[in-house]
Order: C-alpha cells, then structure tokens, then sequence
C-alpha cells in the first residue's frame, strides 16, 4: 500500500499544533504558542500575523524533519478555535486589528443595547445562540463601531472578515480562496441554521456588508490548495471533535476539558431545538451528510486550575495536590463561583466575578483547591441535566477527552454526580483527528479509553452540588 501523508493544523487559543499522519495515524506532533494579549480588562486578542507566522514555521519543520516533498503529502486540513474574529485588508494582506478571541468581552454593551431592542428572540431562532460577547457578531460589530478604516472599506471588495480558519485559508491559498464552513459561520450571529446560508437580516441587523464575509463550504470540499496540496477537511475545533470521537447518533454526548470546556451533544437532524440555557449549534456540513448538535459552553475549566496555581498560590506539581484534595473525605464547606470570565452555560451571566464562598479563619489552600475541581464537574451536572429536559432524551453516558480528563479522581467524581457512566479517551487530538478523517474517510477512529462507573457512595457529592447551585443563582 503507499504510503499516505496528511497534514493537520490545528489552531487553538493558546497556540498552533501541527500534526502529521501516515495512512491514518498519528506520526509526528509540533507545537508552537503564542502570545495573549489583554489590553484591557476583560479583553482578550491575539496577533493573526504572528500565528501565520507559526504556522509557516511548522510547516517548513515538518518537511525538512522528516524530509517530506509538497507532492508527498495527500492533504492538508484545519481545524481552529472557533468565534475568535479577524477583519484584513485584501489588498495588502495586512491585518486591521488584532483578532478578538472568543474569550473576550469587550461587546458586553453592545449585546446589552440588542437585547433591550427585544431581537434576541428572533436572533436565537434564527441562529440556535443567544446574544452574548462570546460570538463573532457583536465583536464585528465593535470593529466596524470603533475603527473607521474597517468602515471604510466595508463593502468595497477590499475587506475581509473572518473566523480564524478563513484567515489561514486566504493565507495559505495566497489570497485565492476566501472561505469557511458551516461550524464555524455557526458561531457569528450571522448565520442561518435553519436555511444553512448568511442571513441577509442578521447581516443589515449588525451593520456589515455581504461582501465582507467569507464563501461557506462543505466541511469536506477543497478550499484551494497550498503548493500544490489540497486543503480538504475544514471545521471548528469541538464540532471537529464530536465527529473525531464518532458521536453519529442521537443523544451521544462528549465533553473537551481543556482551558474552557465544551459539553456538545449530537442532536442529528434535529435543528429546530431551543433553549436559551444552552446552544443549538451545526455540528456538520458535509457534501452527503449533515447534523445539528446541543452545546453548553462552560468558560472556566483547566484554565481555574492554572489561575489558582500560577497565579494565587504558585503550587509546581498541579497533579499531585488536585489527588490529594480529592481523596479527602470530609463534606464540602467552601464552594467557588467559577466566573473568572463570566458565567456560560447555563447561567450566562457576564457581569458575575470569580468568588469563594464559606471561608472561615481555619479555611486551607487544598480547600480552596478542591472548591475549584468541584465547581468543574458541578457546571458539566447544570449543563447535562439541561440537555436532558431540552431533548427529551436520558444520557446514559458520556465520552470525554482534554487535559483535565486525565485525573482519574475527578473523573470518578464526575461519573458518581452524574449517575453515567463516564468513558474517558486517552487521545488528546480528537479535532484534529475529525478533520484528517474528512479528508481520508478510510481512516478509523480505534482509541484505547477507559470506563468509569458511578459510585453507589454519592450522597456527598450530590448534596455539595445542591449547595452550589443555589448559591450560584
């Protein structure tokens, strides 16, 4: 058999993973980070060109590492943070701002005026999302607001705005092909679900010119080629996770605990779902197959860990102390309000800050370590129990991957507060995996995983659980 090489890029909010496979497999794995920018409170950018950057440097290591030819590799695929923003120049080529990652609020106001005007109603059965910071439109919408030269040259062909995927497309095509797909237009606002087109409403609601705004592609079509290679394979990170672990059917749910944590549920066909505490979101657009999926977003995962730890108390082995907390048995007295960026799903509340509640003079750092952990798996309980009333359907496990995944004692926890099962992965590139298997179809999604049963012993968990979400509101 040839050999078949494939090159996945996937980008993500904290840096750029490039993944090379041979006939389906992981062969090699190069990482490079890049800088967060925080201007203000409460805003968060990244410099498009230094990710571009990133990427042209990964992508001359993995070809002069393992001494590879253009014409050796048989595609190239894209898998990306979602909801982070950049407006160019197409002329030039040049970024007009820094993109606006997804993490940032700066549209807060501008999503409080749109749901004082009553439109989120509409927005949400347009879209399957609610009026909130974290997607594209309102930070659009603060561009074309604040930079006149965005303004400008909005709909004179000159623009371009776009998800982070299209901005390496345009990059990697050399400006040929400007496009996305359906999982990341999803994220905008500006997107139509339910006829799987922009819609022209959304579009005049927010001020921006159809022009500006990228082709949209099946997630498996080619979007241009880079020296030569086809770009097949294009789609949001947690969409191209859920096809990554195989969630086809209805009710399948899995949970990515990385920085922030995505619960997504596959809801197949079934796109007239809605909920204003959790999402109706496109898992896919395939050329022959489409689907819908629940989603609840949950800002603070690992990323209240790294906070407590590097920045509170300057623990150096994470993993050692988070299983010593939670082997203790004593019943949970302080609890944390996980809003370091707001609360997500399915409280939203963007206004709400970070907290320790019940601290006492006696009150220990593993306490307040252990109130963290807990406040992780008590938003995935809040989110799931709302994905089961929604649906209608009871979930009888879920799959999950992620850095956080692999404490196994949270895990244990976790399964016992859910009453599921729990079936954790030991791979960590499910996203990039679900896009290399858009490309190459033939390749097979075989994991090694470990499964984890409730406990009987759940009453403590269950009644702490109860305790913070009344204080959580």
């Amino acid at each position: 058999m040839a050999e078949n090489y494939q090159i996945v890029l996937d980008q993500s909010t904290s840096g750029t993973k490039l993944l090379l496979l041979k006939n389906g497999k992981i062969l090699q794995r190069y990482d490079k980070k890049h800088k967060q920018i925080y201007p203000q409170n409460g805003w968060v950018e990244h410099d498009p060109l230094e990710i571009w950057h990133n990427v042209t440097e990964l992508l001359d290591l993995v070809f002069e590492e393992n001494l590879l030819a253009y014409k050796d590799i048989s595609a190239l695929s894209i898998t990306n943070q979602r909801e982070t923003i950049i407006a160019w120049d197409k002329e030039t080529g040049q970024p007009l701002y820094n993109a606006i990652v997804w993490q940032c609020n700066r549209s807060s106001e501008i999503c409080d005026k749109l749901i004082e005007q009553g439109v989120e109603e509409s927005i949400n059965q347009k879209t399957g999302l609610r009026l909130d910071p974290y997607f594209s439109g309102t930070k659009i919408k603060w561009l074309y607001d604040e930079l006149p030269i965005i303004a400008e040259k909005s709909g004179t062909g000159e623009l371009a705005i776009g998800t982070m995927d299209s901005w390496l497309i345009w990059k990697l095509t050399q400006g040929a092909v400007f496009a996305t797909d359906a999982s990341n237009a999803c994220r905008t606002l500006l997107y139509n679900i339910n006829t799987d087109m922009w819609d022209n409403e959304l579009i005049r609601l927010f001020g921006i010119a159809p022009g500006d705004l990228p082709e949209i592609r099946k997630a498996d079509a080619e979007f241009g080629t880079y020296h030569g290679i086809p770009i097949v394979g294009v789609m949001a990170d947690s969409q191209a996770a859920l096809f990554g672990e195989g969630c086809t059917e209805f009710g399948d749910v899995k949970i990515t605990m990385g920085t922030g944590c995505s619960v997504m549920m596959q809801a197949k066909n079934r796109s007239t779902l809605r909920d204003l505490r959790i999402l109706t979101t496109t898992a896919w657009q395939q050329q022959k197959n489409e689907a819908y999926a629940l989603e609840g977003i949950i800002r603070s995962c690992g990323d209240a860990i790294n906070w407590f730890c590097q920045d509170v108390t300057a623990i150096d082995d994470v993993t050692e102390l988070c299983n010593e907390v939670l082997l203790e048995q004593k019943e949970a007295s302080v609890f944390f309000v996980p809003a370091l960026l707001g609360l997500g799903a399915p409280f939203w509340d963007n206004n709400r800050t970070a907290a320790f509640l019940g601290l006492t003079r006696t009150t220990a750092q593993k306490e307040l370590l252990r109130a963290i952990l807990e406040s992780i798996i008590f938003q995935i309980k809040a989110v799931i129990d709302v994905m089961e009333e929604v649906s209608g359907e009871q979930i009888n496990h879920v799959f999950i991957d992620g850095g956080v995944s692999k404490n196994r004692m949270l895990m244990e926890l976790l399964a016992t507060l859910l009453n599921k099962e729990v079936i954790v992965r030991e791979v960590e590139e499910f996203s990039a995996l679900g896009v290399a298997m858009l490309a190459n179809p033939s390749i097979q999604s075989r994991m090694a995983e470990t499964k984890i049963n409730p406990s009987v012993k759940q009453t403590k968990i269950a009644l702490a659980y109860g305790k913070w979400k009344r204080l959580i509101g």
